[in-house]
């Protein structure tokens, strides 16, 4: 295979992977969040997590994190405390509110991805692997700085 075929290859999964994107987009917004909420919340559910942490795996810029933590808190999503340290510190968790409707729309996202899927559902599944987690880690490294959590 020469390099245009593999470009032509990739730019092929690209799409694909942006059209799912869309999907997800709009089951979120279904389910009354942003994208960026979702992702922001999934960090939440893991434990306590500073703002960078957030910012890290909502892929948003760290000028963006404050408005969008504001956004959530403010929707009773995740609540805001002091660190244990000194209390200068913040970390955000995720409130019962915020688990409930991360759960409904992670729901709804199983259900519309099955439905839009069907048996080729499987092969979505293929995109989770240790080898992808980790390449996608080492871009938000790049972007945001090295995780301490991992």
């Amino acid at each position: 295979m020469d390099d245009r075929d593999s470009d032509t290859r990739m730019l092929d999964a690209i799409r694909t992977v942006i059209r799912l994107a869309r999907i997800a987009q709009q089951v979120c917004e279904d389910g009354g969040l942003t994208l960026a909420q979702y992702r922001a919340l999934s960090s939440a559910a893991l434990g306590h997590q500073r703002a960078y942490e957030l910012a890290r795996y909502a892929a948003v810029t760290r000028p963006a994190i404050s408005a969008l933590t504001s956004g959530m808190v403010k929707s009773g999503f995740i609540r805001r405390s002091g660190t244990a340290d000194d209390g200068r510190g913040v970390l955000f968790s995720i409130t019962d509110h915020g688990r409930e409707v991360l759960d409904r729309v992670e729901g709804l996202l199983v259900r519309r991805f099955t439905d839009v899927l069907g048996n080729s559902g499987e092969a979505l599944t293929l995109l989770h692997s240790t080898e992808l987690e980790d390449a996608i880690d080492a871009q938000a490294d790049r972007e945001f700085g090295p995780s301490r959590t991992r």
